[in-house]
Protein backbone atom coordinates (compact mmCIF):
# COMPACT_ATOMS: atom_id res chain seq x y z
CA UNK A 1 0.00 0.00 0.00
CA UNK A 2 1.31 3.42 -0.86
CA UNK A 3 -0.33 6.85 0.12
CA UNK A 4 0.67 10.37 -2.12
CA UNK A 5 -1.85 13.30 -3.15
CA UNK A 6 -3.77 13.87 -6.39
CA UNK A 7 -6.06 15.87 -8.16
CA UNK A 8 -9.03 14.94 -9.54
CA UNK A 9 -9.50 15.28 -13.23
CA UNK A 10 -12.05 13.18 -14.38
CA UNK A 11 -15.24 10.49 -12.89
CA UNK A 12 -16.83 7.90 -14.57
CA UNK A 13 -19.27 5.99 -12.50
CA UNK A 14 -18.94 2.11 -14.08
CA UNK A 15 -22.03 0.49 -11.91
CA UNK A 16 -23.44 0.81 -8.81
CA UNK A 17 -21.25 2.34 -6.37
CA UNK A 18 -17.54 1.68 -8.45
CA UNK A 19 -16.40 4.76 -10.26
CA UNK A 20 -13.30 5.14 -12.05
CA UNK A 21 -11.18 8.16 -11.98
CA UNK A 22 -8.62 9.87 -13.82
CA UNK A 23 -6.35 11.34 -11.08
CA UNK A 24 -2.86 13.65 -11.45
CA UNK A 25 -0.13 13.38 -8.96
CA UNK A 26 2.81 14.04 -8.16
CA UNK A 27 4.78 11.02 -8.13
CA UNK A 28 3.20 9.10 -10.56
CA UNK A 29 1.94 11.18 -13.09
CA UNK A 30 -1.55 10.98 -14.69
CA UNK A 31 -3.36 7.54 -13.42
CA UNK A 32 -6.55 5.58 -13.23
CA UNK A 33 -7.91 4.25 -10.23
CA UNK A 34 -10.85 2.61 -9.31
CA UNK A 35 -13.06 4.06 -6.07
CA UNK A 36 -16.11 2.10 -4.34
CA UNK A 37 -17.97 5.31 -2.85
CA UNK A 38 -19.12 4.72 0.41
CA UNK A 39 -21.07 6.85 3.02
CA UNK A 40 -18.22 6.82 5.18
CA UNK A 41 -16.20 7.79 2.82
CA UNK A 42 -15.52 11.74 1.81
CA UNK A 43 -17.11 12.30 -1.81
CA UNK A 44 -14.70 13.18 -4.77
CA UNK A 45 -14.91 16.46 -6.86
CA UNK A 46 -13.13 17.38 -9.47
CA UNK A 47 -10.82 20.23 -9.49
CA UNK A 48 -10.22 19.80 -5.68
CA UNK A 49 -6.71 17.89 -4.13
CA UNK A 50 -6.86 14.55 -1.62
CA UNK A 51 -4.22 12.46 -0.42
CA UNK A 52 -5.18 8.83 -0.37
CA UNK A 53 -3.66 5.13 0.20
CA UNK A 54 -4.04 2.74 -2.63
CA UNK A 55 -3.53 -0.67 -3.53
CA UNK A 56 -2.47 -2.23 -6.58
CA UNK A 57 -3.88 -5.74 -7.70
CA UNK A 58 -3.54 -7.53 -10.54
CA UNK A 59 -2.33 -4.28 -12.62
CA UNK A 60 -5.30 -2.42 -11.23
CA UNK A 61 -5.11 0.77 -8.98
CA UNK A 62 -7.73 0.98 -6.02
CA UNK A 63 -8.15 3.63 -3.92
CA UNK A 64 -8.69 3.09 -0.09
CA UNK A 65 -8.34 6.03 1.96
CA UNK A 66 -9.20 9.49 1.90
CA UNK A 67 -8.24 12.76 2.94
CA UNK A 68 -9.17 16.31 1.66
CA UNK A 69 -6.02 18.56 1.30
CA UNK A 70 -7.65 21.21 -1.19
CA UNK A 71 -11.26 22.22 -1.68
CA UNK A 72 -11.98 24.83 -4.01
CA UNK A 73 -14.80 27.03 -2.96
CA UNK A 74 -16.42 27.98 -6.17
CA UNK A 75 -19.67 29.11 -4.52
CA UNK A 76 -18.73 32.58 -5.36
CA UNK A 77 -18.10 32.30 -9.08
CA UNK A 78 -20.15 31.74 -12.14
CA UNK A 79 -19.97 29.57 -14.92
CA UNK A 80 -17.25 31.34 -16.72
CA UNK A 81 -14.82 31.26 -13.46
CA UNK A 82 -15.31 27.79 -13.12
CA UNK A 83 -15.31 27.08 -16.90
CA UNK A 84 -11.56 28.01 -16.84
CA UNK A 85 -10.95 25.40 -13.91
CA UNK A 86 -12.70 22.75 -15.64
CA UNK A 87 -10.74 23.54 -18.92
CA UNK A 88 -7.69 23.29 -16.77
CA UNK A 89 -8.25 19.27 -16.02
CA UNK A 90 -9.68 18.89 -19.60
CA UNK A 91 -6.13 19.98 -20.44
CA UNK A 92 -4.32 17.88 -18.20
CA UNK A 93 -5.91 15.14 -18.96
CA UNK A 94 -5.73 15.31 -22.68
CA UNK A 95 -2.52 16.61 -23.51
CA UNK A 96 -0.33 14.53 -20.74
CA UNK A 97 0.22 11.21 -21.50
CA UNK A 98 0.36 8.90 -18.81
CA UNK A 99 4.46 8.41 -19.24
CA UNK A 100 5.39 11.97 -18.82
CA UNK A 101 7.01 13.49 -15.84
CA UNK A 102 4.90 16.43 -14.80
CA UNK A 103 5.91 17.37 -11.36
CA UNK A 104 6.37 20.83 -12.34
CA UNK A 105 2.92 21.16 -13.68
CA UNK A 106 1.48 19.34 -10.60
CA UNK A 107 3.22 22.30 -8.09
CA UNK A 108 1.99 25.20 -10.88
CA UNK A 109 -1.90 23.50 -10.46
CA UNK A 110 -1.27 23.55 -6.88
CA UNK A 111 -0.04 27.11 -6.26
CA UNK A 112 -2.65 28.22 -8.87
CA UNK A 113 -5.58 26.72 -6.32
CA UNK A 114 -5.48 29.80 -3.95
CA UNK A 115 -5.99 31.97 -6.52
CA UNK A 116 -8.39 30.01 -9.08
CA UNK A 117 -11.47 30.71 -6.87
CA UNK A 118 -10.63 34.76 -7.00
CA UNK A 119 -12.93 36.14 -9.76
CA UNK A 120 -9.85 38.42 -10.47
CA UNK A 121 -7.50 36.50 -10.65
CA UNK A 122 -8.71 33.53 -12.25
CA UNK A 123 -8.72 34.63 -15.59
CA UNK A 124 -4.86 35.71 -15.56
CA UNK A 125 -4.11 32.53 -13.58
CA UNK A 126 -5.80 30.38 -16.02
CA UNK A 127 -4.00 31.97 -19.22
CA UNK A 128 -0.48 31.79 -17.66
CA UNK A 129 -1.27 28.24 -16.50
CA UNK A 130 -1.89 27.11 -19.71
CA UNK A 131 0.76 29.00 -21.24
CA UNK A 132 3.53 27.00 -18.81
CA UNK A 133 1.74 23.90 -19.74
CA UNK A 134 2.08 24.38 -23.71
CA UNK A 135 5.63 25.85 -23.25
CA UNK A 136 6.53 23.07 -20.84
CA UNK A 137 4.69 20.03 -23.24
CA UNK A 138 6.64 21.48 -26.05
CA UNK A 139 3.50 21.47 -28.02
CA UNK A 140 3.34 25.41 -28.69
CA UNK A 141 5.23 27.12 -31.38
CA UNK A 142 7.27 30.73 -30.60
CA UNK A 143 3.83 33.38 -30.77
CA UNK A 144 4.68 35.93 -34.14
CA UNK A 145 5.50 38.81 -33.16
CA UNK A 146 2.59 41.56 -34.37
CA UNK A 147 2.84 44.92 -33.66
CA UNK A 148 -0.60 44.97 -30.77
CA UNK A 149 0.55 41.16 -29.78
CA UNK A 150 4.28 42.07 -28.42
CA UNK A 151 3.40 41.17 -25.19
CA UNK A 152 2.29 37.88 -25.74
CA UNK A 153 5.82 37.41 -27.25
CA UNK A 154 7.67 38.81 -23.94
CA UNK A 155 5.28 36.44 -21.59
CA UNK A 156 6.15 33.24 -24.13
CA UNK A 157 9.53 33.72 -23.41
CA UNK A 158 9.43 34.28 -19.67
CA UNK A 159 6.66 32.00 -18.47
CA UNK A 160 9.14 29.87 -17.40
CA UNK A 161 11.29 31.99 -15.67
CA UNK A 162 8.75 32.47 -12.78
CA UNK A 163 6.35 31.07 -10.97
CA UNK A 164 3.01 31.53 -11.04
CA UNK A 165 2.71 34.21 -8.39
CA UNK A 166 5.27 36.29 -9.83
CA UNK A 167 3.65 36.15 -13.36
CA UNK A 168 0.33 37.83 -11.86
CA UNK A 169 2.74 40.66 -10.29
CA UNK A 170 3.49 41.57 -13.72
CA UNK A 171 2.21 45.07 -14.00
CA UNK A 172 2.13 46.30 -17.59
CA UNK A 173 -0.53 43.59 -18.69
CA UNK A 174 -4.00 44.66 -19.85
CA UNK A 175 -6.91 42.56 -20.41
CA UNK A 176 -6.42 42.94 -23.82
CA UNK A 177 -2.78 41.26 -23.38
CA UNK A 178 -4.52 38.12 -21.31
CA UNK A 179 -6.96 37.92 -24.44
CA UNK A 180 -4.20 37.43 -26.86
CA UNK A 181 -2.53 35.24 -24.61
CA UNK A 182 -5.51 33.34 -24.37
CA UNK A 183 -6.36 32.76 -28.17
CA UNK A 184 -2.49 31.84 -28.63
CA UNK A 185 -3.66 29.51 -26.07
CA UNK A 186 -6.50 28.18 -27.49
CA UNK A 187 -5.47 27.75 -30.84
CA UNK A 188 -2.31 25.46 -29.79
CA UNK A 189 -4.39 23.16 -28.01
CA UNK A 190 -7.53 23.04 -30.70
CA UNK A 191 -6.11 19.81 -31.54
CA UNK A 192 -5.98 18.33 -28.13
CA UNK A 193 -9.14 18.30 -27.26
CA UNK A 194 -11.24 16.33 -29.55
Amino acid sequence: MFSFDWIVLKKNHIKDNKILVSIFTKEYWKINAWITESKKRTGLDLWNVYNFSSKTENSINKIENIKAKIILKTESLDYFWINNILQILTYLEKILPNWVATESVYNDYIESTQFLIEKDMNYKIYVFFIMRLIKKTGIGKTPIVWIDKDNLVKIFWIILDYNIEKLIKIWWLERHDLDNINTYNSNTLINYIN
